[in-house]
């Protein structure tokens, strides 16, 4: 596959181009939409939205994420659905395998780096910090972490998790997300429009002052609230930020989600096969 360089992005260009088998003739926004602005790879005329709740506008194609439906005349050639839905229903379990692992004496948590991170408010006592465990990074499956310590929580991610990016392309990942309090994410933009990326939230503090903001301020922008077992869907391809705050600072204070990398469940077979020889795990 050939690529066109452009603004900073690559662009899919080829004889043969990928291309989504739901089109913006359904209604659904095309990409690119305002604040949209991947860092890496970018396709045209994706549906685009900044989150995909349920319901969303009518005939998005991210029904197939939520629940297991029967394909419709315009769904490309995948049968398997419902990774979303496989999500939260199984939530119990993922959040009582990392209840264990938290619960011993080794810290398995890696801080990112600081830059990316600020203070919600000015408060020198609650220092803020973010935080992961990597199951999958860069499309690579952490072996040891994932089979000594979140077998369960694999097996649901492999078997019941078709529209996973993480395996089979180097711009999907998953991983436990933690925000301790005070904690801001800076605005930033994910690597490409080829993905959605999905929250699972397992512990928020009840007294939490915590939103996750989507899209471009005063054009559209969303900001939604963590609730535990509740998922979230967005498109990491807008600009977007995070912050968590409690009113008090506490022991067990942290908001804690399982992020979840998904293709753009507009793409075939084809399509996810051509990029992620593009962009190989690890790449």
């Amino acid at each position: 596959m050939e690529q066109l360089m452009t603004h900073g992005h690559i662009t899919a260009k080829s004889k043969k181009q990928p291309k989504p088998t739901q089109s913006s003739t359904d209604g659904i926004p095309p990409s690119p939409q305002p604040g949209q602005d991947p860092t890496v790879f970018f396709l045209p005329n994706l549906a685009a939205l900044p989150f995909h709740h349920v319901p969303c506008i009518k005939d998005c194609p991210c029904a197939r994420l939520w629940t297991t439906i029967p394909p419709h005349k315009h769904s490309p050639p995948i049968t398997l659905t419902g990774d979303i839905e496989a999500l939260r229903t199984n939530y119990a379990v993922i959040k009582r395998e990392l209840m264990s692992v938290m619960s011993s004496s080794e810290d398995l948590f890696t801080t990112f780096d600081s830059a990316v991170y600020n203070q919600v408010h000015n408060i020198n006592s609650q220092q803020p910090e973010w935080s992961s465990i990597y199951l999958y990074h860069q499309g690579i499956q952490q072996s040891e972490m994932c089979n000594k310590y979140f077998p369960q929580t694999t097996n649901i991610l492999e078997t019941k998790c078709p529209h996973r990016m993480a395996g089979k392309c180097g711009l999907g990942s998953v991983y436990f997300s933690k925000l301790k309090n005070n904690t801001k994410v800076k605005e930033h933009c994910g690597p490409t429009n080829v993905r959605w990326r999905c929250h699972l939230p397992l512990f928020v503090p009840q007294s939490s002052k915590s939103y996750l903001f989507v899209g471009l301020a005063g054009v559209n922008e969303e900001r939604n609230s963590w609730k535990e077992g509740v998922p979230i869907l967005f498109d990491d391809s807008f600009v977007h930020s995070a912050e968590h705050n409690t009113d008090n600072s506490t022991v067990g204070d942290e908001r804690i989600v399982l992020i979840v990398d998904l293709w753009h469940p507009s793409l075939s077979d084809a399509d996810r096969t051509a990029i992620g020889v593009l962009y190989p795990p690890g790449y």
